[in-house]
């Protein structure tokens, strides 16, 4: 792959690290040098380890073991997830049955036969993908850190000449504040989950989060500002991780976005003579998938909701409409999930749940 012969990533926690190897993989003639910075205190995306099951693809993609990766950071993938003691539905896409979406079955059953259909996160698990995956953030650093140095790639304390910059250090003077929608967040640790599952557990402001791996308290304080780069790819310069993009929502998005941004500033990695029409569509896509993740993490702590949010709110509690979404990390399973986990039930029941014979939905619902 043609691009730059020389790359300087600023920082030193995981996003560098895995933004340093992810453009080594990609740029195997070229120099890579990890300039070293200390990382913010208050920053979250070096602490917590949680990805979603995205982070496979993103170990692939860099050329990570995953075996490898399991044994080194005690990572286990997350089947079972408990919001204040209600079972929450697995992500992923929706089934279809006779080309009707499995939850209007669902919910027509519901409301025609109530009490005798399965729940829906039981229903909704049959051959799902797991919830995400959790690990040890310092034991995920430290393997990173090997397979940097086994990769050549250099540290310095001071930026060198470089033709691109990644920086992975914290937010920046240019920053979109979004605080009317979200809290800014400090996190201490607590006691570990059960080995069986996840649970979240909210309330007045603060998240108890307990996995298998560990346990954080999510609280409202002088964390970083939640928010996002207007334009995080400028000139010969890209923001990555959290100098892009400060979120958190419980459920391991934050890391995967991060992830997800690395391999899209490669797909649109500048070459000799940067075009602004590619920078213009990198940040135009990558504005749209933190626009979703600001939406899904909204609804997870309760906040105030975008327009998108509202209409997206609205057309569920209509008819149980969930539409797609270009560049939306956040799958259809997540939201419905959540929704129904906090007692929403569609106005009227969408029609084409009419189409499918009683019979055949009894059959799915209730197992007989």
């Amino acid at each position: 792959m043609s691009g730059p012969t020389s790359v300087a990533v600023l920082g030193s926690g995981v996003v560098a690290l895995s933004a340093a190897i992810a453009f080594r993989r990609a740029l195997p003639h070229a120099r890579i040098t990890l300039v070293e910075r200390p990382g913010d205190p208050h920053a979250l995306l070096d602490r917590i380890g949680a990805a979603t099951m995205a982070i496979d693809a993103f170990h692939r993609a860099i050329g990570l073991d995953q075996a490898l990766f399991i044994r080194r950071t005690g990572a286990v993938a997350i089947r079972r997830v408990e919001l204040d003691g209600v079972p929450l539905a697995p992500p992923g896409a929706i089934p279809h049955v006779d080309g009707v979406a499995l939850h209007q079955l669902w919910l027509r059953s519901e409301r025609e036969r109530p009490g005798r259909a399965m729940p829906w996160p039981v229903l909704a698990a049959r051959d799902a993908e797991p919830f995400g995956i959790r690990f040890d953030m310092a034991a995920y650093a430290a393997l990173l850190a090997e397979m940097a140095a086994a990769l050549d790639i250099a540290r310095a304390s001071d930026v060198p000449e470089a033709h691109l910059i990644l920086d992975c250090t914290a937010p920046g003077n240019d920053w979109t504040d979004w605080s009317a929608h979200l809290p800014s967040l400090v996190a201490e640790p607590i006691s570990r989950g059960a080995p069986e599952g996840e649970t979240i557990a909210t309330g007045d402001g603060v998240v108890e989060w307990r996995s298998p791996p560990w346990g954080w308290r999510l609280s409202r304080g002088a964390g970083l500002p939640p928010g996002r780069h207007p334009a995080p790819r400028a000139g010969n310069c890209t923001a990555l991780g959290e100098a892009a993009l400060v979120i958190e929502p419980f459920d391991g998005h934050a890391l995967s976005a991060a992830h997800a941004d690395i391999l899209r500033a490669i797909e649109f990695m500048p070459q000799a003579d940067p075009s602004p029409r590619e920078a213009a569509e990198y940040n135009r896509r990558t504005a749209i998938a933190h626009a979703r993740l600001l939406d899904w993490t909204t609804e997870r702590w309760n906040g105030s909701a975008t327009p998108d949010l509202a209409t997206l709110r609205a057309g569920f509690a209509a008819r149980g409409r969930m539409p797609y979404r270009d560049w939306d990390p956040v799958t259809p399973g997540e939201w419905i999930g959540w929704w129904l986990a906090h007692g929403v039930r569609p106005e009227r029941i969408d029609p084409t749940a009419r189409a499918v014979a009683e019979t055949k939905i009894i059959h799915i619902m209730e197992g007989s």
